[in-house]
């Protein structure tokens, strides 16, 4: 009993070394994350947009423990264009909360198993501006609200 109660005392007092949502998703400045989607997915969500998409740490903001800006790429069917935007991101509990660039709408990053990370859009969706267009993916509607994305080398992300 004495050993129990010692045991449960020692680890009362010790600090639990919680990492934050920020550290365990992006833990370096070369952290990404990517999601390409086969043909045969597409096929069978006729309502999905999204052919590929990326995250990964915007350089200039990388380092903060508290804040990360991300760099956000998308792929869209029927375009070559690639689409791009910058989202700034924020500690919450136990994800992330993050707003794209020029009001162009947010989203919600958790950590999910095996280094994966699940990005929800909000009601608000999000936009991007490519070189010719500018897209909206909607946060109510479609096959583009919820996307799960593993971790890929970084040299593998857009």
């Amino acid at each position: 009993m004495t050993r129990f109660l010692a045991l449960a005392v020692l680890l009362a007092a010790t600090p639990a070394v919680a990492k934050s949502p920020r550290d365990q998703m992006f833990p370096t400045d070369s952290s990404c994350y990517l999601r390409q989607y086969t043909l045969s997915h597409l096929a069978s969500h006729p309502a999905q947009r999204v052919r590929q998409i990326a995250l990964g740490p915007w350089a200039p903001e990388a380092g903060h423990q508290r804040y990360v800006a991300l760099r956000v790429a998308v792929g869209l069917r029927g375009t070559a264009e690639r689409f791009q935007g910058v989202a700034y991101c924020e500690n919450e509990a136990d994800h992330l909360f993050c707003q794209m660039e020029g009001d162009a709408g947010s989203f919600v990053l958790e950590p999910r198993p095996n280094g994966a990370v699940r990005m929800t859009l909000t009601r608000a969706g999000i936009g991007f501006e490519g070189n010719q267009d500018f897209v909206e993916i909607s946060g109510t509607s479609g096959d583009d609200r919820v996307f799960l994305l593993p971790p890929v080398a970084a040299g593998a992300c857009p």
